[in-house]
């Protein structure tokens, strides 16, 4: 997301994924869109399931819908740049320290707001 919707130009092949599917329909969904999986065959592009993830409460209020009405029966959706910036700061890797660097840089994050979530 930090790539598309908040311009990062680092090259990524991988869609981070929490889903919110009723538990039935989260198999099928996610072998089409596994590494090597029919979606990433033919668009070069997988899901990379994120089980464990910390987000902030109440994330799900603020997400923001990627092309909206483009998919008959998908939705896309990107947690808002605070929500981003947390749970990236939550795994403090360095490819995630520098994702939450270029949010601060190009949003820009209100301080108050990021210690507030």
């Amino acid at each position: 997301m930090v790539t598309q919707l908040y311009g990062l130009s680092r090259a990524t092949s991988d869609l981070d994924v929490l889903l919110i599917a009723p538990r039935e329909q989260r198999a099928p969904l996610l072998e089409l869109g596994v590494q090597g999986g029919a979606l990433h065959r033919r668009y070069k592009i997988y899901l990379d399931y994120v089980a464990v993830a910390r987000v902030p409460e109440d994330y799900e209020e603020r997400l923001t819908e990627m092309s909206p009405g483009a998919y008959k029966h998908l939705r896309i959706c990107a947690l808002d740049p605070y929500d981003l910036a947390l749970s990236k700061l939550e795994r403090n890797i360095q490819r995630d320290r520098d994702d939450v660097k270029h949010l601060a840089h190009n949003i820009p994050l209100d301080l108050k707001i990021l210690k507030e979530r």
